[in-house]
C-alpha cells in the first residue's frame, strides 16, 4: 500500500513540474510574439515620422523679438530725509532673425531703447537711447569651428544735451548719426557651445562718425590730438581705424522665465596715426537679464560697461559744478525697470 501511494506521489509531482514548464514555455513564446509585433510596430512608426518630416517644408530661419515697457515713480510729500520726486518710463526691444541651412550660418540681431525722465523742477530728458545692430555669416565646416564676417552699427535715436551746462539753451552733444560706430571684420568664428560663441579677427575696421558740424567741433567722440607739425591726427567728421577685434556672445535661457544674454567687444588699433595710443583696447560690455513674472509682467536689469580712450568725458568741475577739464575714463550704466514685456 505504501508503494502505490508514493508511485501515486511521485507521479503527481512529475505532472506538476511538466506542467509548469509548459507554462513557462507557452509565456515565453507570447512574450516572443508580442516583442516582434513591437518591433514592427516601431519601424511603422519610425518610417511614418520620417516620412511625414520628409513632406514638412525645411526650416531654415529661426526669428523672434522681446519687448518690455517699465516705469518708474516717485513721490514725496514733507519727506524729512529729503529726496526729488521723479517719473521715469524705458522702453526695450531685441529682434533676432538667424538663418542655418548646411554649413552655412547667417544672424542678425536688432537691440533698440528709449527712456525718458523727469525729476521735480527739472527739464524733460532722456536716460537711455540706443540703436545696435549685429550681423554675422558664417561658414562652419565643422560643428565648432568657422570662417565669418562681422559688421556692427550703433547710434542713437534723439538729440541728448549737456545737462551739465546750466544754461536753458544747452548744447547738443548727441543726436542720430552723431556719433555713429560702423564696425567691419574677418574672422574665426568657435561655438563653445550652443550658448556661447568667440570670434577673433585680426583684420576689424571701426569708423567713427559725427554726422553734425557743431557735435564734432567740440571733439568728445574723435579727440582734437595734434602731432608735431601741428596738425591733428583725425578729422572731426570720421575717423577710420584698422585693428584686432574680439567679441564673446552669450545667449542662455534658464527655463521658461529667465534669460541672460551678454556681449563683449574689445577693439584695439594696432595702426593708430597716433603711436601712443597704439596700446589701448577699447571695451563694450553689455548684459541683459530679463525674468518674467507673469505672462505680461517682468523685471528687467540691464548693465552697459564701456572704456574707450579716445571718449572725452568731464573729469573735473568748479564750484558751480560746470566742467573744466575732460578725459577718458570708465563709463558704466545700470538700468533697473518692473513692468509690462512679452517675448514672441
Amino acid at each position: 500500500m505504501k508503494k502505490v501511494i508514493f508511485l501515486c506521489l511521485a507521479i503527481g509531482l512529475a505532472s506538476f513540474a511538466m506542467a509548469q514548464e509548459n507554462v513557462i514555455e507557452a509565456k515565453q513564446k507570447e512574450l516572443k510574439s508580442l516583442e516582434s509585433d513591437l518591433k514592427e510596430r516601431q519601424a511603422k512608426i519610425d518610417g511614418l515620422k520620417a516620412e511625414i518630416k520628409s513632406l514638412q517644408p525645411p526650416v531654415y530661419w529661426k526669428k523672434g523679438a522681446f519687448t518690455a515697457l517699465n516705469f518708474n515713480s516717485l513721490g514725496l510729500t514733507n519727506w524729512a530725509a529729503g529726496g526729488v520726486e521723479a517719473n521715469s518710463i524705458t522702453a526695450f526691444g531685441n529682434v533676432f532673425a538667424n538663418y542655418s541651412k548646411g554649413k552655412m550660418e547667417w544672424i542678425n540681431n536688432l537691440d533698440v531703447a528709449y527712456g525718458l525722465i523727469q525729476n521735480k523742477g527739472e527739464d524733460l530728458r532722456k536716460n537711455e537711447d540706443k540703436i545696435d545692430y549685429l550681423t554675422k555669416l558664417t561658414y562652419r565646416p565643422s560643428n565648432r569651428l568657422g570662417y565669418a564676417v562681422l559688421a556692427n552699427y550703433k547710434s542713437q535715436f534723439a538729440p541728448g544735451y549737456d545737462f551739465n551746462n546750466s544754461d536753458p539753451d544747452r548744447p547738443v552733444i548727441s543726436r542720430f548719426m552723431a556719433p555713429a560706430y560702423i564696425q567691419t571684420s574677418i574672422g574665426i568664428d568657435y561655438k563653445v557651445n550652443n550658448a556661447l560663441s568667440l570670434y577673433f579677427s585680426p583684420a576689424a575696421g571701426k569708423f567713427t562718425v559725427v554726422n553734425d558740424d557743431s557735435i564734432a567741433a567740440a571733439n568728445i567722440y574723435i579727440p582734437a590730438l595734434e602731432d608735431e607739425n601741428g596738425e591733428q591726427f583725425y578729422k572731426n567728421n570720421f575717423r577710420a581705424e584698422f585693428g584686432v577685434f574680439l567679441n564673446a556672445l552669450y545667449n542662455q535661457d534658464f527655463g521658461q522665465n529667465l534669460n541672460v544674454r551678454s556681449r563683449l567687444d574689445l577693439f584695439n588699433n594696432w595702426t593708430d596715426k597716433n603711436a601712443a595710443n597704439r596700446e589701448n583696447i577699447d571695451i563694450n560690455w553689455e548684459t541683459m537679464v530679463n525674468l518674467k513674472l507673469t505672462k505680461y509682467i517682468g523685471v528687467s536689469v540691464f548693465g552697459h560697461l564701456i572704456y574707450d580712450n579716445d571718449v572725452a568725458v568731464p573729469t573735473e568741475f568748479d564750484i558751480d559744478g560746470s566742467p573744466v577739464a575732460f578725459g577718458p575714463r570708465t563709463q558704466f550704466k545700470r538700468v533697473f525697470g518692473l513692468g509690462f514685456s512679452y517675448k514672441f
